[in-house]
């Protein structure tokens, strides 16, 4: 659903761009917002491109928020204040969650009709999900304190997780590599697609791209604050201009030959680092189709762009749902978003050049693609309409060197193949896919290399790890014969380094 804004405008350089960074408190002040709508930004505080909106519903349905009690009335309200935030915050919330509600399209949050919003939960340069809220923080910026709650791009990259995890729950717990960086893909996808809903950013970044979308700009972009924040802390820690950017020339390896963190200006197996090889493909598909799809190609209209937007957005839709949960994760959903678009050679000869030049698919796969017809009928056959997802198969693995006694049990990628399909090394050679024994093992090496696992009362202290004071995605549960690993959250991933909650 495209948001309906009442007024787009450029924030003054000064002071009100000052006053955003800074987070200087300040009184409330008269403003010329038409009575029942709210202020916000349309994709990060950092470019501080303000948008007036009608007043969002939050309870509305299929996908309602939960909001801290008693928050302030709808209002025009200073720029660096919290309610500013609130309102900021719910408008680009409301108009991600309306997008894909009608997109995917979905019936509820995973855990129910109203996921919870928690604005400000301490002091981090961080925002996570975690199943039951979508949790934002406050930290140190360049110039004053950053509210991770304040970017849309931020808030709703956090959300398409909680969307992804409510079409898709088989991924939340899946120990693999691929399916982890898919899911911080899937969410930087989110922020996209919500940010393309507003008439006035389309137009504006097809004014400064001269057309050409494939362009690095603040819509490919993401979260240029908190970027600017963790660059201070450590240049490793973001990339130049941002946190990331869909415009890259990152192309597919295999994640268990990668290095497990690195700077982000090379490619790693840590997720976020790796997601931004199909964030890449996916941004550079849609600037190709765009001008492919344009009356004029080198003209193309922001109603064209909302259109191809949308009908790629259905491709990678209907890739995730037909795709089954396997290692090479990447490739079946490439190969997937292809058969999806068969119906138009335009979109379907695109992605298949943009994934095979980008190694997510192989030249053979990609010349041996089942029909559409053979896909619907095998996806109808494996699971019914009304049939609920099934469970994602448990596989056990030594787990002497992680200090538990006994096996660890994780969920692995190892769903039955519909059809095979393979990425390619950068000698064009098809990648034969792991086991998923073999994808679970590669995948909790890196969680322990990289201190993301609670050992909680599982394992002695003598025998952990201890590496800074990092948010543990993951825990340990004592069960018989060793322990389960479960997944707590996905967070942003990249926060500053000791600081926690």
């Amino acid at each position: 659903m495209t948001q309906a804004p009442v007024k787009s405008k450029k924030a003054p350089a000064k002071p009100a761009t000052a006053a955003a960074k800074t987070r200087t408190p300040k009184t409330n002040v008269a403003s010329p917002t038409p009575a029942g709508t709210v202020d916000s930004w349309e994709d990060d505080a950092e470019p501080a491109v303000a948008l007036t909106v009608p007043t969002p519903d939050l309870s509305k349905t299929p996908l309602a928020f939960s909001f801290p009690a008693q928050g302030p009335a709808p209002a025009a309200y200073a720029h660096g204040t919290s309610q500013f935030r609130y309102w900021a915050t719910a408008a680009a919330l409301r108009r991600g969650a309306d997008y894909w509600a009608k997109r995917v399209p979905l019936t509820q949050w995973y855990g129910g009709p109203s996921l919870k919003v928690v604005l400000d939960k301490g002091f981090d340069l961080d925002a996570n999900y975690d199943r039951a809220a979508l949790n934002f923080f406050h930290g140190p910026g360049v110039t004053g304190t950053v509210f991770t709650c304040e970017s849309p791009d931020l808030s709703c990259h956090e959300m398409g997780h909680a969307v992804l995890d409510a079409f898709k729950p088989g991924l939340w717990g899946a120990a693999s590599q691929e399916a982890a960086a898919f899911h911080e893909s899937f969410g930087d996808i989110s922020a996209l697609m919500s940010a393309i809903q507003i008439p006035s950013l389309r137009t504006a970044i097809l004014t400064v791209t001269g057309g050409n979308l494939y362009t690095k700009s603040r819509l490919s972009r993401l979260a240029e604050q908190l970027g600017s924040a963790l660059r201070a802390q450590d240049p490793d820690l973001a990339e130049a201009d941002c946190l990331r950017n869909a415009v890259n020339s990152f192309n597919y390896q295999d994640p268990t030959t990668l290095p497990s963190m690195a700077p982000m200006s090379q490619l790693s197996s840590e997720p976020h680092s790796f997601s931004r090889i199909f964030t890449g493909a996916f941004f550079e598909i849609l600037g190709a189709s765009l001008a492919a799809k344009a009356a004029k190609p080198g003209a193309p209209t922001e109603a064209e762009l909302h259109a191809v937007a949308d009908e790629l957005a259905g491709f990678l839709v209907q890739g995730v749902k037909w795709s089954p949960i396997v290692a090479n994760w990447y490739a079946h959903v490439a190969a997937c978003m292809v058969i999806a678009a068969q119906a138009d050679t335009t979109y379907s000869s695109i992605a298949k050049g943009v994934f095979v030049g980008r190694n997510i698919l192989s030249l053979q796969s990609a010349s041996s693609l089942p029909m559409i017809s053979q896909v619907k009928s095998l996806a109808a056959a494996a699971r019914p309409a009304a049939a609920a997802e099934k469970p994602v198969p448990m596989v056990g693995l030594s787990a002497s060197h992680y200090g538990i006694d006994g096996v660890l049990f994780v969920e692995a990628t190892a769903e039955p193949r519909k059809f095979l399909v393979t990425a390619a090394g950068f000698n064009a050679e098809p990648v034969a896919p792991p086991s998923g024994t073999a994808a679970a093992k590669a995948f909790v090496d890196d969680l322990f290399m990289r201190g993301r696992v609670d050992y909680g009362a599982v394992v002695d202290p003598e025998h952990r790890l201890a590496r800074d004071r990092k948010v543990k995605t993951h825990a340990l549960v004592k069960v018989d014969g060793g322990a389960r690993l479960e997944r707590r959250l996905f967070n942003c991933g990249l926060c500053a380094r000791g600081v926690s909650y």
